[in-house]
């Protein structure tokens, strides 16, 4: 029985080691614990938009550092129109455009991506909320960026 157990237990360890990664830059992008519990908007409620800001240097390492925990292979990403804009609460919005292999080992260039800096003003945080990878998600972001006063 014991042996029985054992050998279950190996094979189980064998086919998830088998099983690929996910392919994380076409994974949904999950909200991290401490930001999914905030309550949602109210259904009638639009994106307040924002005037223009310009990022400082932590900022934008915040940003790439966000998108990067989304991406498949780090070595081969690139950044492109980040701008960002704040609202009367203060909260930053930023978008962007990244680009990078995908799993199969194919580049893919510019995928918009959107999300807000969270945090403290010397430790801010990207939360990213979309990354762009098919047209449906494309549309998505576009449409958040823009209706949080950011045009590209």
């Amino acid at each position: 029985m014991q042996g029985q157990l054992l050998l279950a237990i190996c094979l189980s360890a064998i086919v998830a080691a088998c099983t690929p990664p996910p392919d994380l830059p076409n994974t949904p992008v999950s909200l991290e614990a401490r930001y999914r519990d905030l309550p949602d908007p109210w259904p009638e409620k639009t994106i307040e938009p924002g005037m223009p800001v310009k990022l400082d240097q932590r900022q934008l390492e915040a940003v790439v550092d966000g998108v990067m925990k989304w991406m498949k292979d780090p070595a081969s990403v690139t950044f492109a129109g980040i701008n960002g804009a704040k609202n009367r609460h203060g909260i930053v919005t930023v978008c962007g455009d990244v680009s990078g292999r995908n799993s199969a080992g194919v580049m893919v260039s510019k995928s918009p991506f959107v999300g807000a800096l969270m945090g403290r003003p010397n430790a801010p945080e990207f939360v990213v909320v979309e990354i762009g990878s098919l047209a449906k998600q494309r549309t998505t972001v576009e449409g958040l960026c823009q209706q949080s006063g950011i045009f590209k």
